[in-house]
């Protein structure tokens, strides 16, 4: 029999690997894109390093919540905290124009404005859902096996 507390934890888990599934495949979608980080664009080799080691850090991200490790509670605080200063600092001192010229899609700029911000207040939620839900990672062993 699996304990009550122990089933509440993992149906709040699985939606969070959820979420971060599907922002691994978008992240993968723009492989060959360039890439915006920390309100600089990167391009080429660089941008799919970035994209590379960016799904290489969700992935483990993922398996962590997975085996509920309380380390990977603050990687994932860390890692949606950078996320959102990049989202904002994109915001701040990149062009809109430079981006949608350089990624080759029609969207307006209130358009990339709205996702950016939106990904942004994405991260500050997460960053709250998880921050409550800290009793659930009670995994205290750094490795994943």
């Amino acid at each position: 029999m699996v304990a009550p507390d122990e089933k509440r934890g993992s149906l709040v888990l699985t939606p969070l690997v959820g979420v971060y599934l599907l922002y691994l495949l978008i992240t993968l979608s723009h492989l060959g894109d360039p890439f915006p980080f920390m309100g600089k664009l990167y391009s080429g080799d660089a941008s799919e390093s970035s994209i590379f080691a960016a799904s290489i850090a969700l992935v483990y991200l993922m398996i962590g919540i997975l085996k509920r490790q309380r380390i990977t509670l603050w990687l994932l605080i860390a890692y949606n905290s950078v996320q959102c200063l990049s989202e904002i600092a994109n915001l701040v001192h990149l062009p809109v124009q430079q981006v949608v010229t350089a990624t080759g899609s029609t969207v307006p700029d209130y358009e990339y404005r709205l996702y950016a911000f939106c990904m942004a207040v994405l991260f500050l939620i997460l960053n709250l859902v998880l921050y409550f839900n800290r009793r659930h990672f009670d995994n205290k062993s750094p490795y994943l096996w």
